[in-house]
C-alpha cells in the first residue's frame, strides 16, 4: 500500500505540470478570475479522474498523450475543480476551507466564486478543443476527439454530475423517510460515478477501444463510483474524526438518508463488495490484470474503495 501511495503521488505530480501547461496566464482587465481559477486547481487533490484517464488510455495501447490525451486529462480535472468551486458556496454547502485552505470564494468572493467556477467549466472545453488542432488530416483521430468531447459534456451535464447534483440538493428539503433507494442510488451514480466513467471512458476512446470494449469501461467506472460513494457512507458511521479528517456521524446528525440508513450496514458493505469484484472482474476481462497501466489501476480502484477516509 505504501508503494501503491508513493505512485499515486509521482503520477499526481506529472498532471499537476500537465495542468499548469494549460492555465491560464494571470494578466490582462480580467486576470482576477484567473487568478481564482488557478488558486481552485492548486488546493490539490489526488488527480485521480485525469490519472485513471491516462491509465486506461495505456492499458489499451494509447500513445501520442501530448496531443490527443493532455489536453483531456487537463479538461476533466478543470471540469471537477469548478464542481467544487459550486459545491463549496453559500447557496450550497457553504464551506469556507478545502484541503486546508480558503475555499475559492473564501478567498476571493462570493462572485469571483461563481465566475471562476463557471470559468473552469469552459476552459475546460476550449482546453479539450485544442485536440482537433494537432489532428491533422487524420479522420480517425477527429471521429475519436468528437467521441471524447461528446462523452465529457454528457456526464458532466444534466443528465450526469449535475443532474445527480440537483437531485442530493432536493433530497436535502424533504423528510429522510421520503427519500428512497432508487434516489440514493440516482444521486451517487449521477454526481459521483458519471465522471468516473467519463475519464475512464475518454481513456478507452482516444486509445482506439472498440465500442464493446468502451461499454464495459463504463460499467466499470459506474461500479467504482457507486462503490466509492458507499464507502463514503459507511466510513461516515464507523470512521473517526482524526482519520476522516472532519466530524463523523455529520449525516446521522444532519438527519440525512444515506445508503447505509436505508440498507443498514452489513448490506452496504456486501454491495461494496459486490460492486468491486465485478468492476475488477470486467477490468480484467478486457486484460486489465497484466500490463503496468492495469495492474496499476486495479490497485488503485481497490484503494479508492477500501479506503479509510
Amino acid at each position: 500500500m505504501a508503494d501503491l501511495e508513493k505512485q499515486i503521488k509521482e503520477k499526481a505530480k506529472e498532471i499537476d505540470k500537465i495542468l499548469d501547461a494549460y492555465l491560464p496566464e494571470e494578466k490582462g482587465h480580467a486576470s482576477t478570475v484567473m487568478c481564482a481559477m488557478n488558486y481552485s486547481i492548486h488546493v490539490g487533490g489526488k488527480r485521480l479522474r485525469p490519472m485513471m484517464m491516462r491509465e486506461v488510455y495505456r492499458m489499451f495501447g494509447g500513445r501520442e498523450e501530448e496531443d490527443v490525451l493532455n489536453p483531456f486529462m487537463a479538461a476533466i480535472e478543470m471540469i471537477h475543480t469548478y464542481s467544487l468551486c459550486h459545491d463549496d458556496l453559500p447557496a450550497m454547502d457553504n464551506d469556507m476551507y478545502r484541503r486546508g485552505k480558503k475555499s475559492t470564494h473564501a478567498e476571493f468572493g462570493e462572485a469571483m466564486g461563481i465566475l471562476a467556477g463557471d470559468a473552469l467549466l469552459n476552459y475546460a472545453f476550449e482546453t479539450a478543443l485544442t485536440t482537433f488542432n494537432k489532428a491533422g488530416d487524420d479522420p480517425e483521430k477527429m471521429y475519436r476527439i468528437a467521441v471524447a468531447l461528446s462523452t465529457l459534456a454528457k456526464k458532466a451535464g444534466i443528465y450526469g454530475m449535475i443532474g445527480g447534483q440537483v437531485v442530493d440538493i432536493e433530497s436535502e428539503r424533504k423528510e429522510p423517510g421520503e427519500v428512497t433507494m432508487d434516489t440514493i442510488e440516482f444521486i451517487h451514480e449521477n454526481k459521483t460515478a458519471a465522471m468516473i466513467e467519463s475519464s475512464m471512458m475518454i481513456g478507452a476512446i482516444l486509445a482506439g477501444a472498440l465500442p464493446a470494449e468502451i461499454d464495459i469501461v463504463e460499467s466499470i467506472g459506474s461500479d467504482v463510483g457507486l462503490a466509492f460513494q458507499i464507502r463514503d457512507d459507511i466510513l461516515d458511521i464507523t470512521g473517526t474524526d482524526e482519520t476522516l479528517g472532519k466530524p463523523a456521524g455529520s449525516d446521522v446528525i444532519n438527519g440525512k438518508a444515506t445508503y447505509v440508513s436505508l440498507a443498514g450496514l452489513e448490506k452496504a458493505r456486501e454491495d461494496v463488495r459486490i460492486l468491486s469484484e465485478r468492476a475488477i472482474a470486467n477490468l480484467a476481462g478486457l486484460g486489465g490484470s497484466t500490463g503496468e497501466a492495469g495492474v496499476f489501476l486495479k490497485d488503485l480502484i481497490l484503494s479508492l474503495i477500501e479506503r479509510d477516509r
